[in-house]
């Protein structure tokens, strides 16, 4: 600023000079007088330029996720190219970490170790436990910054406590997929009832092919065949929320035959054999992928990329919810929040954070997850006319969509975990529930 303002001094002063001395016949001396005072001033502004200049200083964001399968990764480079040439002192690096590890490392670094400035976290009961443990960020004001006005049932499940905790990217309804060229040829439809799953199960293991392949070796998808037999269990669809809040007891009739519904189609042979020793996404894709299976869940747009990349062609698919008790009454998928993420309370680049968040969620970003079959989690004014009939599938299914939540940490644990021995056949549908309440007590 100095240097500025003598700058001009010297160019007035020489004005001046040039003007007055013009009269008196020393214009030439003038001239050059004002130009060795020029060139001084140039070299001297020259020369402490580079002390003025701050160097930029380069960033390092580490981004966790547990999302290798199926367009995510597709999702996270985007945001992460579109991001970095707008920041260029900023480098992403992106870690994928498998799901049966995943919680185990966050919480580790979470105690002591430096955390990752933005990481994926699930949005059941360990969510909860996360945002009360005083490790996270809270994220109200900032979502409230040039963030999309997500969706309110969204908003619902990121909150706790009063606060916002987490950047919901996108949506899933959970749904059966189905070999719709398998179907035709066994001369199979798409069953309207538990009962017509039985059937068609048994008409499948006549042609030596599979029902539904399922691996509960990632204890969540257990969890969520009971969920989405609650869903039909409780007509007023509030039961589980209260539950979960402990205005009611799990020993309630309706979780007691949602469990026995499950425990009837395993023993029916709806699922394959070995669901308790299978990774969902890998395991039991394959079966229906290589065709020894006719059906797969849980399937949404989290994995169809995946699985019609795999397919390559070979056969069309398409999804149905888990049927209905009863012939006739609507179908209803479960479903909720897919992948959302939050930035440690004690990380460092916070603000920088929540900027590749906003990448990730801005109009661009919606536009790379509709291309990729995701459903964001707030509203989406692109076009949509060209999308395939399996997105309008999961698109339709979304608007039906039931909750599958449930926050006690203790409690959601307990759910998977006895959802094993109901696939296992190792507990009744009684000792389900008591363990439930069990840990419902503590």
């Amino acid at each position: 600023m100095k240097k500025s303002l003598l700058w001009m001094v010297v160019v007035l002063v020489s004005v001046s000079m040039v003007g007055v001395f013009s009269f008196t016949g020393c214009k030439g001396a003038v001239e050059e007088a004002v130009t060795e005072a020029v060139e001084e001033e140039v070299e001297e502004v020259a020369e402490e330029a580079p002390a003025e200049k701050e160097a930029v200083e380069e960033i390092v964001l580490e981004f966790w996720s547990w999302n290798n399968e199926g367009a995510y990764p597709v999702v996270h480079e985007d945001a992460e190219k579109r991001f970095m040439a707008d920041y260029p002192n900023v480098t992403i690096k992106r870690e994928y970490i498998s799901y049966t590890e995943y919680l185990v490392k966050v919480k580790a670094v979470l105690s002591g170790e430096e955390a990752p400035n933005v990481f994926q976290i699930p949005w059941a009961g360990e969510y909860t436990e996360l945002a009360r443990s005083g490790k996270l960020l809270p994220l109200t004001d900032a979502l409230g910054n040039d963030f999309p006005v997500f969706f309110e049932s969204v908003m619902n499940a990121i909150s706790v406590d009063g606060d916002a905790w987490a950047v919901p990217l996108d949506l899933n309804t959970l749904q059966i997929a189905y070999n719709i060229n398998m179907f035709d040829e066994l001369g199979l439809e798409i069953p309207k009832s538990q009962d017509e799953l039985k059937t068609l199960a048994a008409a499948l293991a006549d042609n030596d092919k599979f029902g539904i392949a399922q691996g509960t070796k990632d204890l969540w998808t257990a969890a969520d065949s009971f969920f989405a037999q609650v869903a039909y269990t409780d007509p007023t669809h509030t039961l589980m929320a209260k539950a979960d809040a402990g205005e009611i007891g799990w020993d309630d009739p309706v979780f007691l035959q949602a469990a026995q519904n499950v425990l009837d189609l395993v023993e029916a042979g709806v699922y394959t054999p070995g669901v308790n020793s299978m990774d969902a996404f890998v395991g039991a894709k394959d079966l229906f992928v290589q065709q020894q299976a006719a059906m797969f869940y849980p399937t949404g747009n989290f994995v169809t990329g995946g699985i019609t990349a795999d397919i390559d062609g070979a056969f069309e698919y398409s999804l149905f919810p888990t049927p209905p008790l009863n012939a006739g009454d609507e179908f209803l998928p479960t479903g909720g929040v897919a992948e959302m993420f939050v930035i440690a309370k004690d990380s460092t680049n916070q603000d920088i954070a929540i900027e590749f968040l906003r990448y990730l969620t801005n109009d661009e970003g919606k536009d790379v997850l509709v291309a990729n079959d995701f459903i964001p989690s707030s509203d989406y004014t692109g076009d949509l006319s060209n999308k395939s009939d399996l997105y309008q599938n999961m698109l339709d299914a979304q608007s039906k969509v039931q909750s599958r939540v449930v926050y006690n940490t203790v409690v959601y644990t307990a759910i998977m975990n006895g959802m094993q021995g109901i696939f296992g056949q190792e507990l009744t549908a009684e000792e389900f529930i008591a363990q439930i309440v069990e840990a419902a007590a503590k």
